[in-house]
Order: C-alpha cells, then sequence, then structure tokens
C-alpha cells in the first residue's frame, strides 16, 4: 500500500468538473455533498436516487444542487459519479451509466465508496472490456469514514476529515483518472492511500468487518443469557456498550458487506476458532501465565493503536 497523502483543499483536478453526480444520498453521500460544498467545489451536484422524498431531505440540507430520479437525467451532464449505493448493485449502476454514455459519446469518470473491493472491482473490469467502450472509466475508492446511524439527516459536512480513504487502481486504471478521484477525497479532506482490490478486502476484512461480526455475534451471545433473576443485557454497562455500538448497523449493508467479502471473512474466522479453542484448552488446565501474556499482549497492541 502506498503512504497516505495528506489532504489538499488547493485542488488541481477538482476545478475541472462542472458537474458531479452523487448516486445515493445517504449518509455518506449527503456528507460528500455537504463537504465539497463546505471546501468551495465549484461544480453543480446532482443527487440522483430513487426515493423522492429522501432526496429532497438531500436538497432542503443543501447536501446537492439538484435532485432526480431519473438515471438519464442524472448523469447527463456529470463528469465524475459517485455511487454510495449497496455494493450489490455498483457493478449493475456502472454498466447502466456506462450503456447511457455509449449513446452520448461522453466520457464519465465513477468511482464507489464501498467497503469491498476485490470482487466488484474485477466483475466491473470485465463487463467494461466485454462492452469495448472507452466512454467510461471506473476507479474504486473506500472513505474509512461513516457512523452506525443511517440517512441524509445524519450527514455531516467535515465527516472526511483526518479520515483515511483508500484508492484501489488496477493495472487498467490510466494516471488521469487515478488523479482525479485521489484529489477528491483530498479535497474533502481525507488522506489517500492505494493498493490493489484484494490487499483492501483483506486489511478492511480485519480491520472492519469482522469487528462488526464479532459484535453482533456478542450481542446475540449476551441476549441469550437469561435467569429468573433477570437477564445479562440488563447488567451490562459502559464496557459491553463501547463493545457492541458497531453492532447497530444496517444488517442488510453488513449481509452484503460479509458475503462479497466471504473468503476474507472464513479465513478470518478460522483463525478465530483457533485462537477461542486455544483459551479455552488455558482455561481448562488452569494455565494463567499464558492467559496474562495473552490479555497484556491485547493491552500493549491496544496502547500503541492510541498513541
Amino acid at each position: 500500500m502506498t503512504t497516505g497523502r495528506k489532504p489538499n483543499h488547493n485542488s488541481r483536478y477538482i476545478d475541472e468538473i462542472n458537474c458531479l453526480t452523487i448516486w445515493g444520498v445517504g449518509l455518506i453521500g449527503g456528507s460528500l455533498g455537504l463537504a465539497l460544498k463546505r471546501n468551495g467545489f465549484k461544480g453543480k451536484l446532482v443527487g440522483l436516487g430513487r426515493n423522492l422524498e429522501r432526496l429532497q431531505v438531500a436538497l432542503d440540507l443543501d447536501a446537492v444542487d439538484s435532485i432526480t430520479t431519473d438515471i438519464q437525467e442524472g448523469i447527463f451532464e456529470s463528469e465524475l459519479i459517485v455511487l454510495c449505493t449497496p455494493v450489490s448493485i455498483v457493478p449493475d449502476n456502472v454498466l447502466q451509466i456506462a450503456k447511457f454514455q455509449q449513446t452520448q459519446n461522453r466520457h464519465t469518470l465513477i468511482t464507489d465508496v464501498g467497503s469491498t473491493k476485490s470482487s466488484l472491482v474485477r466483475t466491473i473490469e470485465r463487463e467494461l472490456e466485454s462492452l469495448n467502450s472507452d466512454t467510461v472509466s471506473f476507479v474504486g475508492g473506500h472513505p474509512m469514514a461513516g457512523s452506525h446511524e443511517r440517512g441524509v439527516k445524519s450527514a455531516k459536512h467535515n465527516m472526511f476529515e483526518g479520515a483515511k480513504c483508500i484508492i484501489t487502481p488496477t493495472e487498467a486504471t490510466d494516471e488521469h483518472s487515478l488523479n482525479r478521484i485521489r484529489d477528491l477525497w483530498n479535497f474533502v479532506g481525507s488522506q489517500t492511500h492505494e493498493c490493489s482490490p484484494e490487499v483492501h478486502d483483506l486489511l478492511i476484512g480485519a480491520a472492519s468487518h469482522f469487528p462488526h461480526l464479532i459484535a453482533s455475534l456478542l450481542t446475540n451471545t449476551v441476549a441469550d443469557v437469561i435467569t429468573p433473576n433477570g437477564r445479562a443485557l440488563d447488567f451490562t454497562a459502559t464496557g459491553f456498550r463501547d463493545t457492541t455500538r458497531i453492532a447497530a448497523g444496517s444488517p442488510d449493508l453488513w449481509t452484503g458487506i460479509f458475503m462479497h467479502n466471504n473468503q476474507v471473512m472464513i479465513s478470518l474466522i478460522d483463525d478465530f476458532v483457533n485462537r477461542l479453542t486455544d483459551l479455552k484448552d488455558l482455561l481448562r488446565s488452569n494455565d494463567n501465565v499464558e492467559i496474562d501474556r495473552i490479555l497484556s499482549e491485547a493491552v500493549t497492541t491496544v496502547k500503541e493503536k492510541m498513541v
């Protein structure tokens, strides 16, 4: 992975964009629109989606300049389209854009914000190659920012300030497209990093996807402990809330993420099961020395991370 590039609000490429479409103006899409405006984006921002009522909220919040539910209307003028739709439909979104742009003989750059990349990027590359069209370029992106809250009403103009954003170019990515996507995220305050889609999925699978799964399983495990004297949930405190907060995320969203990164998830689960089995054996053998070592190792890691 390349080292992070610091935010640069004196953008070179972002000023070339006259019209940008955000397809899916929810938490991330809305925050992107607010951040672009806050940092002086001079072009037009179009909000595209399926639900006119939610789009109207985005317009009222000044996250976008215009709204539409019509795909062709939403992308007609755009030089850059940011897909903030579920990972499962991003390839279809790209294909729809590519087919329309073929009829217009216009070039459009597309990126996304999804948290899985390998399957998505390779699928898109195959589809674009089969179309034999040079009217669309795609560069994967993943801003490492968000919230367990949902919807554009929770959007924040500073969501990306200081956050990491991983960009996933491939051997098919041209330098101009890469520079523009890099510049987009630097412009809104993110520190960009670059790696292959496959490396992205391994790193983010371990750092984000797997912890969410563990938080959900922990929540369900504790919820199942019920006695005549009360439920375990009734006695939880800040430690439990801190550990399980992320389990409140959208089940539909996270199911899609797990399925799209299933091979990495399976590998991480296997490793975790082995660690649990080892710890169970240590408890049975009353090996407090080794248990202390494991816990101390975790303490050191957490402290180093927080420095």
